[in-house]
């Protein structure tokens, strides 16, 4: 009687109506086993769940392991399909990631090193941030070199432009967008594509408006196009940015005679 007031007390203070079988006993026994097996299963998910399930079972851990030791040994080609690996089995791994641009950065595979460095930089905590950022940035300035180098301007500034976006102060994004946006206003003007090169001209003296290339460039994409006035006042800022410049004298006087 006293154990059976004991379990009633109880039960009646966690809030639940015990059922007794004919022998007086109490069969609710069989709910709190299913509860700890509940409790089991729930604390079974949280451990595979942290830190990305032990990194899944250690299964990219493992093959972030074999990448660093090729890394760090200067097999930087090597270590590539290492850390792809690991950020196949564990796409939050964002130190497969950084490892996995660094590799290609130290390849000088510039392009190749931009998404992975970029994954690397959306998924690092903030403490960590730092180091993608100027890794990111690094990879993007190559990347956007190397196309400017090889005559493809689009993609060239789109980089730049991704650059100013992570530092709108940067002095050398603005600076190289600039003669992006130049050699890409030339290439239009030999094509043929005035209105192209107008535009083109427009934006690089908007992130340079000292640099006489750009004015000089817009006055003549701006005389090609038959907007003289417009020419006019681009010839006019390329002479105050250069007062002894020939051409730029020699396009104005043509223009005020018009």
């Amino acid at each position: 009687a006293f154990k059976s007031c004991q379990t009633l007390k109880f039960t009646h203070s966690i809030g639940r109506r015990p059922l007794l079988s004919k022998g007086g006993e109490l069969v609710f026994m069989h709910r709190i086993h299913r509860k700890k097996r509940l409790a089991l299963l729930v604390a079974a998910f949280f451990f595979i769940t942290s830190c990305a399930g032990l990194r899944i079972f250690s299964g990219a851990q493992s093959e972030f392991d074999q990448g660093l030791a090729l890394f760090n040994g200067g097999s930087y080609d090597a270590a590539i399909p290492y850390f792809q690996r690991a950020t196949e089995i564990d796409p939050d791994y964002a130190r497969a990631y950084l490892y996995l641009g660094r590799s290609f950065l130290n390849l000088t595979r510039w392009r190749e090193a931009v998404p992975p460095l970029r994954t690397a930089f959306r998924l690092s905590p903030d403490e960590t941030k730092s180091e993608s950022l100027n890794l990111l940035i690094d990879a993007l300035f190559g990347a956007a070199i190397t196309d400017l180098k090889l005559g493809n301007f689009n993609s060239s500034v789109g980089y730049f432009r991704e650059v100013l976006q992570l530092e709108p102060k940067s002095s050398r994004a603005r600076n190289e967008i600039g003669g992006a946006l130049i050699a890409h206003g030339r290439e239009l003007l030999s094509k043929g594509d005035i209105s192209g090169a107008v535009s083109a001209f427009t934006e690089a003296t908007r992130f340079s408006p000292n640099n006489l290339e750009a004015t000089l460039g817009l006055a003549r994409a701006f005389f090609m196009n038959g907007d003289f006035q417009k020419a006019t006042q681009a010839a006019m800022d390329a002479m105050r940015v250069d007062p002894t410049n020939l051409e730029a004298k020699s396009l104005f006087r043509n223009l005020q005679r018009r």
